[in-house]
């Protein structure tokens, strides 16, 4: 059985909130071991903001390819049929023979920064795609639809994604709402299911 994705609980935890969602989109419940959940919020919320607060600033992609790291040495070492890969900057787009579009059609999900207002970035789950739309399943709860015409609010589709979002909005080169922004600030980690 597969249960719904799921929302952060705080302002903070979109990075493991995302990697669990990677996992209940790809798996059924009863093949998720708790333990790779343990160790998926262990290794989150690294950082610290300019007030000294822990985990105030999110978490960093140091901490991110951790979590992919202890992903892949735990699905060695356990029945957990599992790989991740992480990527930086120019590796990052959606032509059709990238790793991304390749990642998305062959069993896999994508977990991607995307900018999200006033300079924070924000960690979203990529689900699948089409000539025109990417399907995202966001972690940051809202109900309302936004006024961006290039982005929708999908309410009935918990299991797969929560947003539709313009294919040309995703792989915008800009600090743009929903877009994976400037090269130099693209991350993203593949998570296939083997």
């Amino acid at each position: 059985m597969k249960t719904p994705l799921g929302y952060q609980s705080t302002e903070y935890d979109c990075v493991p909130t995302t990697f669990i969602n990677a996992l209940k989109y790809l798996f059924e419940r009863h093949e998720i071991f708790p333990e790779i959940i343990k160790n998926i919020y262990m290794y989150s919320l690294d950082t610290y903001n300019k007030n000294g607060k822990l985990g105030g600033n999110g978490t960093s992609y140091f901490a991110v390819e951790l979590i992919s790291n202890c992903i892949n040495e735990f699905s060695k070492s356990h029945n957990l049929k599992i790989k991740c890969e992480t990527l930086k900057n120019k590796e990052i787009n959606l032509k059709t023979n990238s790793k991304v579009y390749k990642c998305l059609n062959n069993n896999g999900v994508a977990a991607v920064k995307v900018y999200f207002d006033s300079n924070i970035y924000h960690y979203v789950l990529l689900t699948s795609i089409d000539d025109d739309y990417v399907y995202v399943f966001d972690p940051y709860y809202r109900k309302r639809n936004f006024k961006d015409k290039e982005i929708k609010i999908i309410m009935d589709k918990s299991e797969l994604y929560n947003r539709k979002i313009s294919k040309s909005r995703f792989t915008e080169e800009q600090e743009k709402f929903y877009a994976m922004s400037l090269m130099e600030d693209r991350e993203c980690t593949l998570i296939y299911k083997l």
